[in-house]
């Protein structure tokens, strides 16, 4: 149990408190407590790269984020050294902050002679929540976030044998310290349950446990959402679930159980009896959200865990066999009604459709008949013409699923080849309200045809004016199903439904660290920034910058970043009685130069002309969309233009990535080059589009590219600044 001064410090106030009243510019006060992995004791640069400090970025100026961790520290009051006993304790509580991040546990997990903490778990419930009362003592609007901690990997590579026996001996024990923070918010206002069992990977820590500072950054932006999630009422206060006990009352064989540490309901349709399942999240959103799943329930649900983490609810009803028919939907609109009754859940009144294969029949259907009872389509090698899929017409015969529809639809062998297709062409109802269709595709899907399918919909969508969104997978076929990972899907169903935003338009650091690799000859990306902030400071007298990420950078290297007349290179020999400066950075995105620019990039300089180049990372490392990526390179404009208002600002779009037309990347570079044609209505700005010098007549990357068809080769760069040098030059003249 927790000391007995901490248990004397619990009286809690007996007036209800409200949220604090505050002055509009006092920040919102963070306080993240937790171990060495709050602190970041193996993070590099740890100041500026351990996860509080990252948060801080990502949350902004409204915000003081500070960090309390402490190496070794547990949430256990009986164990060898509980946080609650530290004098980090003592400064958290005299802050008062607004809003508390508890990420404790790990050491818990501890069961050794030296740390013999485990054998204290059944204690874990009560310290937790005496925890957070001492927190909440002063003011009952202080929120508090129990975070279980984070995963360990016992196969991360390069781990002693011994270590990988004792991560696989602990690793188990993370589930029931979840479990009991999970009790100690349940059905509580201001306290709340995130589970970041899915956070990050192995590859993002040091030794399966400690972040690197792309875990610290991964920690960070999964806590971020947290912390500015709109968070809705509560649930029905009567009944055992989130169904709400009339419902829970009069629904048949009604059944709970953990679906991946979630609460899951199965019940039936009182009027119809078909099996339904619901799935709520620790903490909805406001709005209450929801999913709607289409068969095959429990498949490839990275997705689906992913918003269910984040707030949204999970829901699915038994419409196998019906093939998106009149009874399907019947079925459809009984489960809808039940959802948005008062007395029940009263989920959103416009769900995401879910339709994986076959169930996109009833997803699309529901669509077509209720475009205004639908926030988005999500399709996944959906099958929309069942003459193709299950009818064999330039798909895959399957002689007992045709039959079953036939039967579902009325039709006989000829209508049904006739009139199958029927959906597709009644798209126009939700793509003219501006429903977004999200479409994952497998390009070699010989099951379920695309082009007869998922792209002829879209294709349709489009034409109708309705927004669509690709994640086209060339070489797959219909199995497996799924965007792998699932982030860039994730965030952008979560934007349409005005709970996230664009990472690619907040100006935030860079976590890289690795110097060497980045062409630095050292140190981390923040030592760079500083070079580079002292080098505009030494030649404000520069007339053009050139600003990007590592293809920029090579231009000149690191280490020879002013063009200078008689210099090696294309860099110097067109721009040095230019005084041209490079500030490319290798590995940065739009997010990143955006901070470059916010915190003084270009502020000794008066540049009359600004090259600039990004994005690429973006698509490639970070899996950022065409519209998020495109978002960003606007934002940088945007930002340059307020920033230096003087300068023309020559654009170009990312270079063409992928060694073939139907690469992901190159796929979604095109479609940013679409978006950004617009930015040629500015006479301030010159967009180029430099994909042709890339590029050759069968759109295979030419002597230009360099071999890992991302990078530029040495010609490419002569290529690059030969087109750009007459354009730069007539600025300079003007």
């Amino acid at each position: 149990m927790l000391h007995s001064l901490l248990l004397a410090s619990l009286a809690l106030p007996t007036v209800t408190g409200s949220e604090f009243s505050r002055l509009e510019d006092t920040p919102l006060k963070v306080a993240c407590i937790g171990d060495s992995i709050t602190y970041g004791s193996k993070v590099a640069a740890r100041e500026k790269n351990h996860y509080p400090a990252q948060l801080g970025y990502i949350l902004g100026d409204g915000f003081e984020v500070r960090n309390f961790g402490v190496g070794g520290s547990t949430l256990l009051g009986a164990a060898d050294k509980p946080f609650v006993g530290t004098t980090r304790w003592e400064e958290v509580l005299a802050w008062k902050p607004d809003t508390v991040i508890v990420v404790l546990g790990t050491n818990d997990t501890c069961q050794n002679e030296q740390r013999p903490n485990w054998e204290h778990a059944a204690d874990l419930e009560d310290d937790a929540r005496a925890m957070v009362q001492a927190l909440r003592k002063d003011s009952q609007g202080t929120r508090v976030l129990l975070c279980t901690p984070p995963p360990m990997f016992p196969d991360a590579s390069g781990l002693a044998p011994e270590r990988r026996a004792d991560l696989a001996e602990r690793a188990p024990r993370l589930k029931q310290i979840g479990q009991a923070l999970r009790q100690v918010a349940r059905g509580k206002k201001a306290i709340e349950y995130h589970d970041l069992a899915r956070v990050f990977t192995a590859a993002e820590t040091v030794d399966g446990v400690h972040t690197s500072p792309f875990g610290a950054r991964a920690l960070a932006q999964r806590l971020a959402e947290a912390v500015l999630a709109k968070r809705g009422k509560g649930l029905p206060s009567t009944g055992n679930t989130a169904l709400g006990a009339e419902l829970e009352a009069n629904l048949v064989n009604l059944s709970t159980s953990d679906y991946h540490g979630f609460e899951r309901m199965d019940f039936n349709l009182p009027k119809s009896g078909a099996a339904c399942i619901l799935v709520a999240p620790h903490e909805g959103l406001r709005g209450r959200p929801w999913l709607w799943r289409m068969r095959f329930f429990g498949h490839e649900p990275a997705l689906e865990l992913e918003l269910l983490d984040r707030g949204m609810y999970l829901a699915y009803v038994d419409v196998a066999g019906l093939y998106g028919s009149p009874e399907a939907l019947r079925r459809m609109t009984e489960f809808y009604d039940l959802l948005r009754q008062d007395d029940g859940p009263r989920l959103s009144s416009q769900p995401v459709l879910m339709g994986m294969s076959r169930g996109g029949l009833p997803a699309l259907h529901w669509a077509t008949v209720n475009p205004k009872k639908i926030a988005g389509l999500y399709v996944d090698n959906g099958v929309f013409d069942l003459s193709t899929w299950p009818g064999g017409k330039d798909g895959q015969r399957r002689e007992a699923e045709w039959a079953e529809a036939l039967k579902a639809w009325g039709w006989n062998e000829e209508e049904g080849m006739r009139v199958a297709g029927q959906l597709v062409a009644k798209s126009q109802r939700p793509a003219k309200e501006g429903v977004p269709l999200f479409v994952a595709v497998g390009l070699a899907d010989e099951v379920v045809p695309p082009s007869r399918n998922s792209l002829r919909l879209a294709q349709a969508w489009e034409r109708r004016g309705g927004p669509v969104y690709h994640w086209p997978k060339p070489g797959a076929k219909h199995h497996p199903h799924g965007v792998h990972p699932p982030a860039s899907l994730r965030r952008s169903i979560l934007t349409v439904l005005g709970h996230s935003t664009m990472p690619t338009v907040r100006a935030v650091p860079s976590a890289e660290y690795r110097g060497s690799a980045a062409g630095w000859g050292g140190g981390t990306w923040w030592d760079e920034l500083a070079k580079l902030q002292a080098l505009g400071r030494e030649h404000p007298e520069a007339t053009v910058v050139f600003l990007g990420d590592s293809i920029t950078q090579s231009l000149s290297g690191a280490g020879d970043r002013v063009a200078h007349e008689g210099g090696t290179g294309p860099f110097h020999r067109d721009f040095g009685a230019s005084k041209a400066i490079n500030l490319g950075v290798s590995g940065d995105r739009t997010e990143h130069l955006l901070y470059r620019i916010k915190h003084g990039a270009l502020a000794s300089m008066n540049p009359r002309v600004i090259v600039l180049q990004i994005g690429v990372n973006n698509v490639a490392a970070a899996g950022h969309t065409a519209r998020e990526t495109a978002a960003g390179i606007e934002a940088v404009v945007a930002s340059l233009r307020e920033s230096e208002p003087q300068a023309k600002i020559v654009v170009c779009g990312p270079f063409p990535a992928g060694a073939t037309p139907d690469d992901p990347r190159r796929i979604c570079i095109n479609a940013i080059h679409d978006r950004l044609k617009a930015l040629n209505k500015d006479k301030s700005v010159l967009y180029v589009d430099l994909r042709k010098v890339f590029l050759d007549v069968r759109r295979i990357p030419n002597g230009n590219m360099a071999g890992d068809a991302l990078h530029i080769s040495p010609a490419g760069k002569e290529a690059w600044l030969s087109v750009l040098y007459f354009s730069v030059m007539d600025m300079l003249s003007r």
